[in-house]
């Protein structure tokens, strides 16, 4: 089994379900005692707040490659950042180290394809869903990407950062996203992928109209294969 460097963002609450699933997936896979083989390095949560409130991506770039690096020196055979909103930064730490990066927005692509969808909802932090990184790597898929309108944007990102991230899951604010994803599937959206990790603490699958593309989910598996290949 090959060693997965887990690089923990955003909050510590989705890294716990990052490595809860991990392990989760390898028992079902080899049966026993087994788990997975997992190096963390989780960061202080707060100094990357202030880093992208601020917009230095390239120092959050700076310390994430510094933070894979040191994860491949330990002996890691493949990077997961465990966040979507930091993949922003992704293609440069693959620069930086001579190991795989795994890259949610392409892990989710594939998924997508196999359920033979072209257009899909994304929802995440402003961050993730203003910028390109994210939608164009779909759309190299043939993926049509489309995310809620301002408003929405704002309540989603505010949720994030005031509520989700701190731990705190509330029904309301639940029906809100429930609410967003219905107007989303108005517009043509066949799914709706989860692009922040803590949606998954708050949202299932049977909450939603259309399908969801849960990206811890979907990272967990496609780790677990890579950890898992002969």
């Amino acid at each position: 089994m090959k060693t997965l460097g887990l690089i923990g963002v955003l909050s510590w609450y989705a890294t716990s379900v990052y490595y809860t699933t991990l392990n989760q997936l390898a028992n079902q896979r080899l049966g026993n005692s087994h788990s997975s083989k997992l190096l963390l390095f989780s960061v202080d949560f707060d100094e990357f707040r202030v880093l992208q409130e601020v917009g230095d991506w390239d120092a959050v770039e700076n310390m994430l490659s510094g933070i894979a690096i040191q994860l491949e020196k330990a002996g890691a055979d493949c990077i997961v950042l465990c966040a979507n909103t930091v993949h922003l930064v992704a293609d440069t730490i693959r620069q930086k180290i001579k190991i795989p990066l795994l890259h949610s927005a392409e892990e989710t692509a594939k998924e997508i394809v196999s359920q033979n969808m072209h257009k899909v909802a994304l929802l995440g932090t402003k961050f993730t869903m203003d910028n390109p990184f994210f939608k164009d790597r779909l759309s190299q898929f043939g993926i049509t990407t489309i995310v809620p309108d301002e408003a929405d944007k704002e309540y989603v990102h505010a949720s994030i950062f005031n509520e989700l991230t701190k731990g705190l899951f509330k029904d309301e604010t639940k029906d809100n996203y429930i609410e967003i994803i219905d107007k989303l599937k108005s517009g043509g959206a066949e799914g709706v992928v989860f692009g922040s990790a803590e949606f998954s603490i708050l949202l299932n699958a049977t909450d939603c109209s259309i399908p969801i593309f849960d990206t811890i989910a979907i990272d967990s598996k496609a780790a677990v294969d890579f950890a898992l290949a002969n």
